[in-house]
């Protein structure tokens, strides 16, 4: 069992790489480890299911949030490490953080980047609810252009080497290695 458990949240633009990363980390952590797919908990809505951009009232995105946040809490009282994937806003990820209630927890925060070239290919292979369309594209990429998150946590992923990144986000502290208490309690957030 962990001595300490871990949270890595990630995000990104659609198909920058989240959850590929995502799912490296979770099997290259010490100890155990579970990933949380943000789109998995989004798409549980069959009925009445709505884009995420298009939840102007933020309805199912409150829901996705309070869920991704019970989980993390679950899993870090019982030491479990934990890497979520979803296409959270600075604003939406810092809620994240400041609603994790385990004072001993390390939180990690990673922003995928890519080339908005790269990122409408990627995105032009999906298909279904996965399939998010050029204009989206390059909207949440101007979104996350504006959102302005500090430099050390952006990690470029233009076909890079997977291995190297994923090392150097769970061993190195660049990335927001902060206790929850320390940064529920300074002005990170």
């Amino acid at each position: 069992m962990n001595t300490l458990a871990t949270v890595i949240l990630i995000t990104g633009a659609p198909g920058s790489g989240k959850t590929t990363l995502a799912t490296k980390i979770s099997e290259n952590m010490n100890g155990v480890c579970v990933h949380i797919e943000g789109d998995t908990l989004y798409n549980m809505v069959k009925k009445g299911w709505v884009h995420p951009c298009d939840d102007h009232d933020k309805f199912y995105l409150n829901i996705l949030w309070d869920n991704i946040v019970s989980l993390i809490n679950n899993f870090t009282k019982k030491k479990i490490n934990v890497v979520v994937d979803y296409v959270f806003s600075k604003e939406q990820m810092f809620s994240v953080v400041e609603r994790i209630n385990n004072p001993e927890t390390n939180i990690k925060v990673v922003v995928v980047s890519s080339n908005t070239d790269l990122i409408i290919k990627r995105d032009a292979q999906r298909s279904g609810v996965a399939f998010v369309g050029e204009d989206r594209i390059r909207q949440i990429v101007e979104d996350f252009n504006s959102d302005k998150f500090p430099e050390k946590y952006l990690v470029k992923n233009d076909n890079a080497n997977m291995d190297e990144i994923v090392d150097s986000i769970i061993n190195e502290g660049c990335f927001f290695k902060l206790c929850c208490y320390y940064i529920k309690n300074s002005s990170l957030c």
